[in-house]
């Protein structure tokens, strides 16, 4: 029986050490901004995502002012949502335009390798299997209509979900595992 017990606590902390796990904080002037039903309401100025990653290099974020896309992607997987159509196209390293995109047609790909690659602000901490970051919003990206539009003049809510992709050998998208969802609701 004492092996029996010992052999179970073993298995559990290996997986315990690879599990998986994102935490997501939105800060704006330097405070936490708390959800209500996932919902963050912002000023219309800059904010950041304080993201702390363990096991997962990267994500892929769905980020739209739709609010029909964002409801059909969080579910089970649903391949009539756009952004599970495509894959994921990285943003600019070291996010030097401060911004996010905003797409219906695809998810954007944040993720970390190390200080020389990643797509946060400069300075993240940490290593591949652990680390911490942050990326600083100043204004959005519609790769829709192909132009930035500052958080001053922006108008209306972001819905986004962050979520890790899983593929088959044929690297066809077959499911996903949901990180983070929000709607950011902004006023003046």
């Amino acid at each position: 029986m004492k092996k029996l017990s010992l052999t179970f606590l073993f298995c559990l902390l290996s997986f315990m050490t690879f599990a998986q796990s994102l935490k997501v904080v939105i800060k704006q002037d330097g405070k936490v901004i708390e959800p209500v039903n996932d919902v963050y309401e912002l000023k219309k100025s800059t904010f950041q995502f304080e993201i702390t990653s363990t096991n997962l290099e990267g994500f892929l974020i769905g980020a739209t002012t739709n609010k029909d896309i964002y409801a059909g992607a969080l579910g089970v997987l649903n391949m009539d949502v756009p952004w599970f159509q495509n894959t994921g196209m990285a943003e600019e390293l070291y996010n030097k335009d401060k911004e996010m995109f905003l797409m219906d047609s695809a998810p954007s790909y944040w993720y970390y390798t190390d200080a020389k690659d990643h797509r946060f602000d400069k300075n993240p901490k940490g290593n591949a299997k652990q680390w911490t970051a942050t990326r600083t919003i100043t204004r959005f990206y519609d790769i829709m209509v192909d132009q930035p539009i500052n958080l001053k003049d922006f108008d209306g809510s972001v819905f986004m979900l962050m979520y890790q992709p899983e593929y088959n050998d044929e690297y066809d998208l077959i499911g996903k595992k949901n990180l983070f969802q929000a709607a950011l609701k902004f006023k003046d």
